[in-house]
């Protein structure tokens, strides 16, 4: 019985149950997080008209008291000198304040019910994004579950068989193509994604703006959505290049690392420089894309934690490796600290580069210190003159 229930058949058909499962419940996460994030963009519509309706009303309190303190000036004025107003005259003067004093208290109760409205919705909004936030964490955590029960039961037996630095090889590549799965997803999540949320709450205030009327705060909102509308084309533009730089396979390794060192300059203002050591070769696609993916990773840092003024890079060809070096002028950074960062898993942009150059059998290196700039060395062997992954 034992050996029945521990059979491989057995095994499967559980995988494919928990598969199942897991599929099924992340379905239904999913479904949750975008019914959330439809409900926030919605509460974030009538939150904006609540905040434009208070404002009003808040003008038309400071208005309304401006002018009561006026008319009380003219009821004092009509107790003094009552003699030189005729009973008309006195009448009018106490019906007009009593009017203004009613509208005045009308006003302020509007104001405080609107204060309230805005309070609720604030609290709403603030409840509804932090369940569409760990609605979608959950979605993600999920994910990752079913990447790594995708293998069928005899595929993790075979590599259980084999030698250690195949299984790592194995691991490090699930593990960098998660990364870039959720390095993709987040610049999604937060540049076009959030565009488009924005435009929609957006044309949900034109379209309230026209049949109000108010056509030239329309116009102007469809001037602003224009805006908004390029800078997510050109995000999404991006991201596709990311995703798969065309020029690789066009013009090969050379060219698009050129190419993409003046982009990044004229995007940050940070200097570059590019040296090319030996004669170019075109390799393996595979391996063209990781070198490429390590050196866009590395100047990226250099961006975004060296606070580097100039960046230079050199890739070196020879006849049995190819060698790739990123170097900096900026901060620096402690030795021990960034080993730690990779212990812990924590990292993802260092990772990845370290699970790139593993998985084509080569070797990823940091030297720097504080106040000294920082290096990343890459080297990567050739079997006949051409990478590849570890067999």
């Amino acid at each position: 019985m034992a050996k029945e229930l521990l059979s491989p058949k057995t095994l499967e058909d559980i995988l494919q149950r928990t598969r199942t499962a897991l599929e099924e419940g992340r379905s239904q996460i999913f479904d949750v997080a975008e019914a959330a994030r439809q409900e926030c963009t919605r509460t974030e519509v009538v939150l904006q008209t609540v905040q434009a309706e208070m404002a009003q009303a808040i003008a038309d309190v400071e208005d309304l008291t401006r002018k009561f303190a006026r008319m009380r000036v003219e009821l004092l004025k009509s107790n003094r000198d009552f003699q030189d107003y005729s009973e008309p005259e006195k009448r009018r003067v106490y019906e007009k304040a009593a009017a203004i004093r009613d509208e005045l208290a009308a006003a302020k109760e509007r104001e405080r019910l609107l204060r309230i409205r805005r309070d609720n919705l604030q609290q709403t909004l603030a409840r509804l994004q932090e369940i569409a936030a760990k609605a979608e964490r959950l979605v993600s955590q999920v994910g990752m579950a079913l990447t790594y029960l995708s293998s069928s039961l005899v595929d993790v037996n075979k590599q259980l068989e084999t030698i250690q630095a195949r299984e790592q090889a194995g691991q490090e590549m699930l593990l960098g193509q998660e990364i870039e799965r959720k390095r993709m997803a987040g610049a999604l999540h937060d540049g076009p994604v959030q565009d488009l949320a924005h435009l929609v709450v957006q044309l949900e205030i034109c379209e309230r703006l026209y049949q109000a009327e108010r056509l030239q705060e329309a116009y102007q909102q469809f001037v602003d959505l224009k805006r908004v509308a390029q800078g997510a084309m050109a995000d999404l533009r991006r991201i596709i290049y990311d995703l798969n730089p065309t020029t690789l396979d066009d013009l090969g390794l050379v060219l698009t690392i050129n190419n993409y060192l003046d982009s990044f300059a004229k995007q940050t203002g940070i200097d570059t420089r590019f040296v090319l050591l030996g004669h170019e070769q075109r390799l393996d696609s595979q391996l063209e894309m990781a070198v490429f993916r390590i050196v866009q990773e590395a100047v990226n840092n250099c961006r975004k934690h060296a606070q580097a003024s100039s960046v230079d890079v050199t890739l070196e060809f020879t006849r049995k490796k190819i060698s790739v070096a990123v170097e900096d002028d900026g901060v620096g950074f402690d030795p021990v600290q960034i080993q730690g960062k990779l212990n812990s898993g924590k990292h993802f942009g260092l990772l990845n580069m370290q699970s790139r150059a593993n998985v084509l059998g080569g070797s990823l290196q940091f030297h720097g210190e504080p106040g000294k700039g920082a290096k990343v060395f890459v080297t990567i062997p050739l079997v006949n003159g051409e990478g590849g992954p570890l067999k």
